[in-house]
């Protein structure tokens, strides 16, 4: 459980609690926000790991939640992890781990949940890659199986899920040349103008431009997709959507020295 609550100016940690093979971090960050990175024993998810994490973000208050490295699922395991957090009035929370990347014969099962008010704020950004390429792993996992849902105000408004596996033909044909891919959820009032930017930003892209990217812009938010061709274009292109409007809405910079 991770509670985050407003305290003289500043978001701070109220509640951190975690049992193995979760591990939760919070080091001093810069402005106003606080910034907890997610690990675990050994890296990643091994056979049989079931991790649960609930996250409340207080009214007024800031939380960028991200992780260590990118998400390991290793070679013939079969994991799940869930996320449940709550946004309250007139606060942000900024969900960005970096990608999963599951190992050959991997199956990985992953769901966020997300409850916003109406003056809450949320950027979600969920990413996972090929594998391990350079080891000849190139989407050679079993299964993969993201899901991120959003409600504003308990009004449901997004339920978005996908689902990768060989069983439907093989993977690596099917995807062709991308091996890093992303989705972005930004929702909240006080990101409209977040999201009119970043929709005409990538209006503006040619249409054979690299990495591909699209645009769905709904009353409440906007939902972006990416496809590179590899974890640094991908990591590249998300900082540059996102950056300017993660830095306004922390006071600093979290992504300075981590990519």
């Amino acid at each position: 459980m991770l509670g985050i609550e407003h305290v003289r100016g500043r978001s701070v940690v109220a509640t951190a609690r975690c049992a193995t093979p979760l591990r939760l971090l919070a080091p001093a960050g810069g402005g106003h926000a606080a910034w907890v990175y997610q690990s675990s024993l050994g890296g990643g998810f091994v056979g049989g790991d079931d991790v649960a994490l609930g996250v409340h973000v207080a009214a007024g208050a800031s939380l960028f939640l991200s992780s260590q490295a990118s998400t390991k699922v290793y070679r013939a395991s079969r994991s799940r992890f869930s996320l449940d957090a709550t946004v309250a009035a007139g606060a942000t929370l900024i969900a960005w781990p970096d990608p999963i990347t599951c190992f050959a014969g991997a199956s990985f099962e992953q769901t966020q949940r997300f409850a916003l008010a109406g003056t809450g704020r949320l950027i979600v950004v969920d990413a996972y890659t090929a594998g391990r390429v350079a080891r000849g792993e190139r989407w050679a996992f079993a299964r993969l199986a993201t899901r991120v849902t959003l409600a504003i105000d308990d009004e449901p408004v997004l339920d978005e899920g996908l689902l990768l596996s060989p069983a439907h033909g093989d993977l690596a044909a099917r995807l062709g040349g991308a091996d890093a891919l992303a989705t972005i959820v930004i929702a909240g009032a006080g990101f409209a103008a977040t999201c009119d930017a970043i929709a005409a930003q990538i209006a503006r892209r040619p249409l054979d431009a690299s990495p591909l990217i699209a645009a769905s812009r709904w009353p409440w938010g906007l939902v972006v997709r990416i496809a590179a061709r590899d974890t640094t274009a991908l990591a590249a292109t998300t900082i540059d959507l996102l950056r300017p409007c993660v830095i306004d809405a922390l006071g600093a910079d979290p992504l300075a020295r981590k990519w």
